[in-house]
Order: C-alpha cells, then sequence, then structure tokens
C-alpha cells in the first residue's frame, strides 16, 4: 500500500500542498470515515476524500469570497435619500 501523501502526488502535484486532512473509509481505517494525514498507510480498495485549505486570497472563489466591500455592521450602512411622495 501507499501513503496518503503518495496517492495524492499521483491525483496532482499541488494537492499535498493544499490537503488539510483526508478521511478514509477501507480497512486500514479504524473507524468510518477516519481523519488521516499524509503519513497514513492505505490498502487496496480504501475509499479517499481529500479535504483542501481553505484559500486566503483576497478574490476567494465564486460568491464564497474571503473578503468583501460591504460594511461590517448593518448599522454602517450609507442611509439612502428618502423617497419622494
Amino acid at each position: 500500500g501507499c501513503t496518503v501523501e503518495d496517492f495524492c502526488n499521483h491525483v496532482h502535484r499541488t494537492l499535498v500542498k493544499d490537503m488539510k486532512y483526508a478521511l478514509v473509509w477501507g480497512r486500514s481505517a479504524r473507524h468510518y470515515p477516519q481523519h488521516c494525514g499524509l503519513a497514513h498507510r492505505l490498502e487496496d480498495e480504501d475509499v479517499v476524500q481529500i479535504v483542501k485549505k481553505k484559500e486566503t486570497e483576497e478574490g476567494g472563489r465564486g460568491r464564497f469570497k474571503a473578503h468583501s466591500n460591504a460594511p461590517a455592521r448593518i448599522a454602517d450602512r450609507e442611509k439612502k435619500a428618502p423617497l419622494k411622495q
């Protein structure tokens, strides 16, 4: 068997750097799922789920951006002019 690190390198070379932890189901796991690190030894027919670290860049991904231009509190929003009647 190989390790989780070998598995990550086989899938993509940058996956090891971005990995937070792995969830493993199968014969090598003591319980289902098992939280594992890079050194965990995998056995044949194990199922592995890689959980990546959150992105800390300014942009973020999609609508889940790390930083927003909106004020932190609703009370800090700019007041709009009242509607004319």
